[in-house]
């Protein structure tokens, strides 16, 4: 299923200018969340944020989610962050987002500080359930998210 348009938080829009976040070398994982949470690009910080509400362990899914390969390309004066789309085989499990993540120390478990980059949701307004079957999230034909360079008024 291809998520829906992918928001950028606050704090990782500072954190990417500022140099903390390379969105081209970095470890980014994509984590799935349930309803409980509700987004919110101004305050979702880190990762303690969110981690409350990531779906359990088992039934298809592995805490932390899965580890991405992605890509920076440049074309004219946008810039595009892209992605390897993700499956989670045989799942049984409630999720209605999904947490695009800096894994700062690139170990794989996500420390309460790491930042949150992206988020989408992933069924308008309610939450997918698959049942024994392959949760599969396609990452738009055009990226992640696309940064555009231009003038200040």
């Amino acid at each position: 299923m291809a998520a829906n348009p992918w928001a950028l938080f606050g704090n990782a829009l500072e954190k990417i200018l500022d140099g903390t976040v390379d969105l081209d070398t970095d470890s980014l994982r994509m984590v799935l969340v349930g309803s409980g949470w509700t987004p919110n690009q101004a305050t979702n910080a880190l990762w303690s944020d969110i981690s409350a509400n990531e779906i359990a362990n088992g039934n298809g899914y592995a805490t932390h989610g899965k580890a991405l390969t992605q890509t920076l390309s440049r074309s004219g004066l946008v810039v595009t962050l892209d992605c390897d789309d993700q499956t989670w085989s045989g799942s049984t499990f409630v999720v209605a987002y999904a947490v695009i993540v800096r894994d700062a120390d690139g170990n794989g478990a996500l420390a309460a500080g790491d930042i949150p980059l992206f988020y989408a949701e992933l069924e308008d307004g309610g939450t997918l359930s698959p049942s024994a079957g392959d949760l599969s999230i396609t990452i738009n034909a055009s990226g992640v998210y696309s940064f555009t360079a231009g003038t200040v008024a």
